[in-house]
Parts: structure tokens; sequence; C-alpha cells
């Protein structure tokens, strides 16, 4: 489906990303460091799982090289990291343009969503810019700060509105209120924030 480079030097971490990804469908391609990355990613990968703690450059200083580049700044990345600082060191790149943030341990169910719903989505839906004022950019402060399990609820809720069932069964998925509930209890939104995302259909994620 998909050719995927998995940035990580843990090779026992390598190994059960790439055996996720193959169990869902895609072609992984392991790359053990910053210099490896960088190289792999001119072949044009479908996306990138970026891990922040390189043996010779920093995540963060790789993720800032591949968004500064024209033929590698569009490719999708996802940090993948143990950092619990991670969405803070991203931000101090100057890279903003990071799909999502995964939090190690990593779960099947969370990297399958996340991974389905970035491949689906418009290439600049991850390119907020100013004060978080749009819903859009609510939802990208929740898909980059928020726990995997909420992460993962935010993408299945994408692509549920991105692909409707015409007569189907409503969904048992949270709905947007449910999401803005568990955002504000993770400390991500304001009350006015929370009122925001549930107010509006989501209408982020189209077909490319």
């Amino acid at each position: 489906m998909a050719t995927i480079v998995v940035v990580d030097d843990e090779e026992s971490m390598a190994w059960v990303v790439t055996y996720m990804l193959r169990k869902a469908g895609h072609t992984p391609i392991v790359a053990a460091s910053g210099a490896a990355a960088l190289r792999a990613a001119l072949a044009h990968p479908d996306m990138i799982l970026l891990d922040l703690g390189l043996p010779d450059l920093p995540g963060e200083e790789v993720l800032r090289r591949l968004k500064a580049q024209p033929e590698t700044a569009r490719i999708p990345v996802v940090i993948v990291s143990g950092q619990p600082d991670a969405a803070a060191l991203v931000a101090r790149s100057g890279a903003r343009a990071v799909a999502a943030i995964l939090r190690k341990p990593l779960l099947f169910p969370e990297l399958c969503a996340v991974v389905a719903t970035v491949l689906d989505a418009p290439a600049d839906w991850v390119e907020p810019t100013g004060p978080p004022a749009s819903r859009g950019q609510l939802i990208y402060r929740l898909v980059t700060e928020g726990s995997n399990a909420l992460v993962r609820q935010v993408c299945l809720r994408l692509e549920e509105d991105r692909t409707p069932r015409w007569g189907a069964p409503a969904s048992a998925l949270p709905g947007w209120s449910d999401l803005a509930r568990l955002a504000q209890r993770e400390g991500l939104l304001s009350k006015a924030e929370g009122t925001l995302l549930a107010a509006e259909p989501a209408v982020l994620v189209e077909s490319r």
C-alpha cells in the first residue's frame, strides 16, 4: 500500500514497528540514523516515522532538514518517540509540518489509525500558522500533543467523517463533542476551544 521509512536506532523497536506496518499491508524501510533517514527520504517514500533519539543527529534536526529541502519537504512525518517533551522539541526545531506525534510504547491500533489518516490527508493539513483560531488548528494540536489514545480516536473520527457510510448504523466512535471533552481533560483545550471543536462537522481530511 505505502512505502514508509522507519527511523529508529533501537533494533527491537524498529522490528516491532516494521512488523506492525507489514501486517497492515505497507512496505517499511528501516533507517537506523539521521543520515540514513535523509538518504532514504530522497527516494520519496509515502511517509516517515521518525524517532527523536538518534545516534548521529537529533531527530528534530533531521525533521528541520527534511522540511527545508524542496524534494523532501512534503513527505508526511509522524514522530514516534519516548521523550515526554517531544512536542516542545519539534516546535523548537522550527519545522511545524509534523502530521502527528505518538509516544512509545506503541500499540498496533494507534499506529494503524494514524498512518491511515495521514496517508489520506491533504498534504497541507499540518501547516497551522498564527495563534490557534481555526478548527483545523485545534485538531492539529490534539494529534501532536494528545495522548496516544486521544490521537487514535481523533484519527478514527477523521477517517469516519471522510468516508461516511450512507445507511450504515451510527458509529460507536466518539463524536467531536466527546473528543473535545477528552482534550479538555488532558489540558489541551480551553472551554471555548472545546466548543469550537465540537460545533462544526469535520472537513479536514479529504481524498487526494
